[in-house]
């Protein structure tokens, strides 16, 4: 009988281990807290220089008021994300509409004439900023192009004139509606269009205010010569059916914010 009980003894402690290990186990199984799902990454797209919207620091990192802002409100909308520097302006508007890239960010005006055009093959966030045309010279050009702070058509429109601009930009329509007397060079970036002033092949370029700004503090090379009122709303863009539901996300987090403060100190720090 001692041998029977104790192998007893012995089947009892070994069945008594394996339920404990096997509750320690489920234990865990049941404890462990779930790893969080993956955050979807959305592909960001732009077009340099267009300081200070986006552009290249000297350590050459992308940065710029849009780059910040941007990439505040996709984390805050719960994504990770990427960034595709395109050639030209035309490039990036193409592969937003064509769902090429998630959002195309680069100072693109979303209201007026030019607006309503793009809205035909994309779809806009609420507006970030606002913005009119300014008109960009050489530094060491002496020529008075504008009379007053505020350049009008009719200052600027005369035949001797050779004006440089980027194509399919609101300055390049602005342009194309105002100053039919000029000579008009258009190029796809703006890094061409400097080059153009640079060279002496155009008088004076049109381009956003904003940018013009941003150039010529960069670059003692240029000055601002004037300001065309165009009251011009920047948004970011997004393929027109919104196939990921970008934009009620977007929007929220830039009305955030605008009220937390996180705006005003991203916009303190470019203008």
């Amino acid at each position: 009988m001692r041998g029977s009980k104790g192998v007893s003894v012995v089947v009892t402690a070994i069945i008594a281990v394996v339920l404990f290990v096997a509750g320690l186990g489920v234990g865990a199984l049941f404890l462990a807290p779930a790893p969080p799902p993956a955050k979807e990454k959305l592909l960001l797209g732009t077009n340099t220089p267009f300081p200070p919207f986006e552009y290249y620091d000297a350590n050459d990192n992308l940065v710029g008021f849009d780059i910040e802002l941007i990439q505040e409100m996709v984390t805050r909308s719960g994504y990770t994300y990427e960034w595709r520097d395109y050639t030209d302006f035309t490039a990036l508007l193409l592969a937003v509409s064509a769902e090429g890239v998630d959002v195309a960010i680069g100072a693109i005006t979303s209201n007026l004439a030019t607006g309503a055009e793009r809205n035909k093959s994309m779809k806009f966030t609420n507006s970030y900023y606002e913005a009119d045309q300014g008109v960009l010279k050489l530094t060491s050009d002496t020529t008075n192009y504008c009379p007053n702070p505020d350049c009008t058509a009719d200052d600027l429109n005369k035949t001797q004139f050779i004006v440089g601009v980027q194509d399919i930009t609101t300055s390049y329509y602005w342009i194309l509606d105002n100053l039919k007397a000029v000579t008009v060079q258009k190029f796809p970036s703006v890094t061409q269009v400097l080059q153009s002033l640079q060279a002496g092949s155009v008088d004076f370029i049109v381009i956003d205010k904003p940018a013009a700004e941003g150039i010529a503090a960069g670059n003692a090379a240029f000055t601002v010569e004037g300001t065309i009122q165009t009251n011009e709303l920047y948004a970011f863009a997004v393929a027109k059916a919104d196939p990921k539901g970008l934009v009620p996300k977007l929007n929220a987090a830039l009305a955030a914010m605008k009220t937390d403060g996180a705006y005003a100190r991203i916009l303190d720090k470019y203008f």
